[in-house]
């Protein structure tokens, strides 16, 4: 663990100090602010994996910013400059793997100094923590000891009262974008119920169905929910067609049958798979589709466009509609509710 910590805190530090020194013969307090610029540019591009010339050759002052490097525009052109000029895709595919090589085998916790060791102890002590709070939370959700809004608001209580972060820092994290999103989302499905939008959109969607069957009303939620979701959010989709799904059970219910908790899996995991497997079909299905997008461009240099990613991944969607709907009926059977013609 401590060689992790080594590696995570020591060496982005040590490639910096290598990079410059191999580039430049000079020590890091000693070197330019452009120089320290052009090895902190190179260090980031070796987390991501991309190692070749030609990937920092494509960065400009706006991908420093989103990676937190402080740049400004001289420098900036200094550094670009010195890269494609003065060095070759050889020479700088060589001090990349040296520098990676150095990253991973050559840092060593025993041969640090005493500062450097305490600064490996914090980034291993964080790592068991991260490990620690990863356990703890599954085991929450598998057991359900206690409910979920008490584990997001404990995984904070744990990150500050273990010195992962302090509380400004998380705060900030429970003020993130994709709070606020899921946030809306609930907002919308409340006001969806609220205005009567759920029992219209019911009415529309089986209105056709002579008599309401369990099975063609799961296919019917599937059909629906999978391709949308390639183009609205996962989490907005969800919220929305919950009232619905919501509505329908409790229309199944009679005096004879209070309560059944098998239609009420079945609906709610029709919901959530449809919405799974939609997810991918385009880059507006969810924020994991642009981050991989990203990756592929920073690491690998392969730009993928808009509709070239539909091509790749709507014949999956197509395929997996009714996989998952034969998967969800021969593993869900509820009796058939006494739904009502419409």
């Amino acid at each position: 663990m401590k060689d992790v910590g080594t590696e995570y805190r020591i060496g982005p530090k040590a490639v910096i100090g290598y990079v410059i020194q191999s580039y430049f013969n000079t020590s890091t307090s000693d070197a330019a602010q452009w120089q320290l610029l052009a090895a902190q540019i190179m260090e980031k591009n070796m987390n991501m994996g991309a190692l070749t010339r030609d990937r920092y050759l494509k960065r400009d002052l706006k991908w420093c910013k989103q990676n937190k490097i402080k740049a400004d525009k001289s420098n900036f052109e200094k550094a670009y400059t010195f890269i494609d000029t003065q060095t070759d895709d050889e020479n700088y595919l060589k001090v990349m793997q040296a520098a990676l090589s150095l990253r991973k085998d050559g840092l060593k916790y025993e041969e640090l100094s005493d500062k450097d060791r305490a600064e490996a102890d914090k980034g291993a002590w964080f790592i068991k923590v991260s490990v620690a709070m990863g356990v703890f939370v599954v085991l929450c959700f598998l057991t359900e000891c206690i409910p979920l809004p008490g584990v997001s608001f404990c995984i904070g209580l744990i990150l500050v009262f273990t010195g992962v972060t302090s509380r400004k820092q998380v705060a900030m994290l429970y003020w993130d974008d994709a709070c606020w999103f899921i946030m809306g989302s609930l907002m919308f499905a409340a006001a969806f119920v609220k205005t009567g939008v759920d029992k219209r959109a019911c009415l529309m969607m089986f209105k056709k169905l002579a008599v309401p069957n369990v099975r063609w009303i799961t296919l019917i939620f599937i059909v629906i929910i999978a391709p949308l979701a390639a183009f609205i959010s996962d989490h907005a989709l969800a919220a929305m067609f919950l009232p619905i799904g919501m509505l329908l059970y409790q229309n199944s219910l009679t005096r004879d049958t209070p309560s059944d908790p098998e239609l009420g899996k079945m609906l709610m995991i029709s919901i959530a798979m449809a919405c799974n497997i939609g997810g991918p079909g385009a880059p507006s299905g969810g924020a994991r589709n642009v981050i991989m997008m990203t990756y592929l461009a920073d690491m690998f240099g392969m730009d993928i466009g808009y509709f070239q990613w539909i091509t790749y991944c709507f014949p999956y969607l197509f395929l997996m509609i009714p996989v998952t709907w034969l998967m969800i009926n021969w593993r869900f059977k509820p009796p058939s509710p006494p739904w009502p013609r419409p």
